[in-house]
């Protein structure tokens, strides 16, 4: 077995600015955590590179310290990276903190990470914010999951990309009025991208919603939809829902269903 340690021999004088390389492999070391003293030594680095892999590393769980370092950074780089850190999640209130940083790169990254799923409280801020790239973020996260409050609010936001972005998130399966919400979104797109997501499955009253939708391609793309397996009723009335010009594959057989073409041309 390879031996992951780090060698003491085999490191480069930290206060070497010329060996950058070195210093940012030493700052993603997995067992960095058995030298705190370079953790303290790296988190000081002026080399953003350094600090940014340091604030990545799992290894920084044990030092309480060196998060609070990393989390007040002069450089937002830096304190994206450390938001991105899963286990963040033993840090609430950095955290917290970090919700409300300048930068929206942060609280960007703060919306996609693991860390947030367990803050409802976080979710339902960042679901608020002023930026458009942080509510999306937040609208592709699986910790959307973490908040109704805040997933009926990106549901029922202006923006339709945001709402679809929701809509194709896998996660609101733990949020049953999200799904109803979205199944009468007044876009296409937003109730064609909930008619493709799987979480479709754990709202009977969205499927059946979808299942008579105006749109003909929502329809489709309902009955293509492996997780309405479980209805076979709305199956049955799908699989007779056909386009002649469109050929459509049903969730219970996955068979193309064609209809028979016109032998007539139409009067005009």
């Amino acid at each position: 077995m390879t031996n992951t340690a780090i060698d003491p021999l085999t490191i480069i004088d930290l206060t070497n600015s010329k060996a950058s390389g070195k210093l940012v492999e030493l700052a993603s070391h997995p067992q960095l955590g058995l030298r705190p003293e370079w953790m303290r030594e790296l988190a000081r680095d002026t080399g953003r590179h350094v600090r940014y892999y340091l604030a990545s590393n799992p290894a920084i769980a044990s030092r309480p310290d060196i998060i609070t370092k990393l989390a007040t950074d002069k450089d937002w780089y830096v304190r994206s990276s450390l938001a991105d850190n899963p286990t963040l999640a033993s840090y609430p209130e950095v955290v917290k903190q970090l919700s409300q940083d300048p930068s929206h790169h942060v609280r960007s990254a703060l919306a996609e990470s693991p860390a947030t799923a367990s803050l409802p409280e976080v979710v339902e801020q960042l679901s608020r914010d002023t930026a458009y790239y942080v509510r999306t973020a937040l609208a592709e996260s699986p910790a959307i999951a973490a908040s109704l409050k805040g997933g009926y609010r990106l549901a029922t936001a202006e923006d339709p990309p945001l709402r679809r972005a929701l809509a194709s998130n896998p996660a609101i399966a733990n949020l049953p009025r999200v799904v109803v919400e979205l199944s009468r979104d007044r876009d296409l797109t937003v109730r064609r991208a909930l008619a493709k997501n799987p979480a479709i499955a754990i709202d009977p009253e969205a499927i059946k919603k979808l299942s008579k939708d105006r749109s003909k391609s929502v329809r489709q793309t309902l009955a293509a939809n492996r997780a309405i397996a479980n209805y076979p009723e709305v199956i049955k009335a799908l699989s007779s829902d056909q386009n002649p010009a469109t050929p459509t594959r049903t969730a219970s057989t996955n068979s193309l269903q064609v209809a028979q073409p016109i032998t007539q041309a139409p009067t005009i």
